[in-house]
Order: C-alpha cells, then sequence, then structure tokens
C-alpha cells in the first residue's frame, strides 16, 4: 500500500508540475536598455570568434564561386558606368606629383608618398562624386546586398540558383530593406552631432586646456557608443526583413530578441569586419602602388568590388550564428 500511495503521489506532484511548468522555475532575468543593473549574460553559448567567422565566411564565398565571379562583373560594369565613369579614371600619377610637391624635398620619399596616396585613393570612395553619382551607388548597393543575401540564404538552404535569379527574386524586401536602411542613417545622427561638436571645438580653439580636451573627447565617445549601440541591433533587423512575409517593425523586434544581452559582442565582431577590410586593402593595395601605378588603379578597384561580397557574407554569417 505503501508503494502505491508514494507512486500515486508522485504521479500527483508531475501532473501539477506539467499544470504550471513555471512553478520552481528561475525567474529569467530582465534588462532594460539605460539602467543601471548587474551584469546579465545570455543563455546560449558565445559567438565564434571573429577569426572564425572569416573563415567561415570564406568558405561561404567558396561555394558560390562562380555566381560571386558573375555578380562581380556586374557590379563592377554597373560601378564604373554610373558612379565612378569609364572616362574618369582616378589618376594615380597626378596625386601623386601633388602630394610630392606639397610635401618638398626633405619629407617626400616612396612610402610616405604611397601611404598619402592610398589615403586619397580610399577617399575616392565616398569623397569626390556627384549628387547623382552618389545616389546611384547606394542605389547599387541596395540592390546588390539584397542580391547577396538572397543568394547566400539559399545556398544555406541548398537550393541551387543563378545570379540572375538572385537579382531579380531577390528584390522583394526592397521597400521594408531601405526603410531600415533610413532608420540606420538617423540612429547615426548622434555620433554625427558628436563629431561635428568636438571638431568644431578643437579646431576653433574653444578647448584650449587638457581637461576641457578630454571632456568634449569623452562627449564625442558616448555619442559614438550611442549610435553603435543603436544600430547595432538594425543592422541585424536588415537581414531579418529580407525573410519572407516580414515586415520593418516584426524585423526590429526579432533582431531585438537575438541581440539582447549580446550588443557589444555583436560590436566587436562588426569593428573586426572593418579591421580585416582595412588590411586587405592595405595589404593588396599599397606593394601595388610601389610596382605600377595602373596595376594600383586596377587592384583598388578589384578590391572594392570583392569587399561588398565579403561583408554581406560576414554579416549573413554573424546573422546565422545568433539564431
Amino acid at each position: 500500500m505503501s508503494t502505491k500511495s508514494s507512486r500515486k503521489s508522485a504521479q500527483v506532484v508531475k501532473k501539477a508540475k506539467s499544470q504550471n511548468p513555471n512553478a520552481k522555475l528561475r525567474q529569467k532575468p530582465k534588462y532594460k536598455s539605460f539602467r543601471m543593473h548587474k551584469l546579465v549574460k545570455h543563455h546560449e553559448k558565445p559567438l565564434m570568434s571573429s577569426w572564425q567567422m572569416m573563415k567561415k565566411t570564406l568558405r561561404l564565398m567558396s561555394k558560390n564561386k562562380l555566381n560571386l565571379l558573375l555578380f562581380s562583373v556586374v557590379y563592377g560594369v554597373l560601378f564604373l558606368l554610373f558612379v565612378r565613369g569609364i572616362f574618369n579614371p582616378i589618376n594615380i600619377d597626378d596625386i601623386r606629383l601633388e602630394i610630392e610637391s606639397s610635401l618638398g624635398e626633405g619629407e617626400s620619399n616612396s612610402l610616405n608618398t604611397n601611404r598619402l596616396v592610398f589615403g586619397q585613393l580610399v577617399g575616392t570612395l565616398t569623397s569626390g562624386l556627384s549628387g547623382e553619382q552618389g545616389v546611384y551607388q547606394i542605389m547599387l548597393l541596395v540592390i546588390s546586398s539584397l542580391a547577396l543575401i538572397w543568394l547566400y540564404r539559399q545556398q544555406q538552404a541548398g537550393n541551387k540558383v543563378n545570379i540572375k535569379q538572385a537579382f531579380y527574386r531577390g528584390m522583394y524586401p526592397l521597400i521594408p530593406f531601405t526603410l531600415l536602411i533610413y532608420l540606420v542613417i538617423i540612429q547615426l545622427l548622434p555620433a554625427i552631432v558628436g563629431n561635428f561638436l568636438y571638431s568644431t571645438v578643437i579646431s576653433g580653439g574653444i578647448a584650449v586646456g587638457g581637461v576641457e580636451r578630454f571632456i568634449w573627447l569623452l562627449f564625442y565617445m558616448s555619442t559614438l557608443l550611442l549610435s553603435f549601440y543603436l544600430i547595432s541591433s538594425t543592422i541585424i533587423a536588415l537581414m531579418v526583413v529580407t525573410l519572407p512575409e516580414m515586415t520593418p517593425m516584426i524585423a526590429l523586434k526579432k533582431a531585438k530578441e537575438l541581440t539582447t544581452f549580446r550588443r557589444f559582442s555583436i560590436f566587436r565582431k562588426i569593428i573586426m569586419l572593418c579591421v580585416f577590410i582595412a588590411l586587405a586593402f592595405v595589404a593588396f593595395v599599397i606593394p601595388a602602388l610601389f610596382i605600377n601605378a595602373m596595376l594600383a588603379q586596377i587592384v583598388f578597384l578589384a578590391m572594392s568590388i570583392i569587399v561588398l561580397p565579403f561583408a554581406i557574407g560576414f554579416m549573413f554569417v554573424l546573422y546565422r550564428e545568433l539564431l
């Protein structure tokens, strides 16, 4: 009788737990932005390192090498036609002569000159474009990003697709994707305002003492951190919004759930992505500057084209790791 009663009581307890599964579960920690609280760790496993993510991105690109090669040709032709201009190439020789004349004989040497020429080349990616060229560049980046995200997602699903399908079928979330890009621009406003105020104060001589400069530097760094905090979730939402039947608001909500307690890790991965890209440009373009100006221009154009599939692939891998 005692055995039967113990079994019956165990069944009653088990039934009570099934009806109220949260009765003895520890309450999950809650997090609110911009509030003082104890450090809360994410319940999932930590993200892989940036170096592992880079290798995984390269493997993802190698599996799509034929489509990415065709994409690079299409993107390069459109970039030359609408953004850079076929008949308006970057004249590296003129840039070098201008830098050498401004430096003078004492400071002019091949290493220093090529370093400054490289800086001028990087500046041509964003500056020196007219209003129409800037609009074409943004449109080309948006369309190409959508095509690459669709291509990578189909490859992960095991579907065999081509680059024509990527440009056709990958455009369905164009409007939601564009709206989130506008949101990213709005979230960058604190950093833009902070940069403007800091440069104005320092160059205008308003902050003279070391303490004043340090305070303004802290203010500038706080605006940068605020913008990066905001966009760390929105960048992931750019990947989420490309899913079928997804709206910007739902994508932002899903991205917030994925990035909770992991914004700092995502921020570090984005910083390392920028470091990888910068090192790649330095490793390939600067040696080409020592060899030939035409070769350096070709290498720089090729790197400007290849960097987009790598950056989108890295962010896609990061998004998949958050799932």
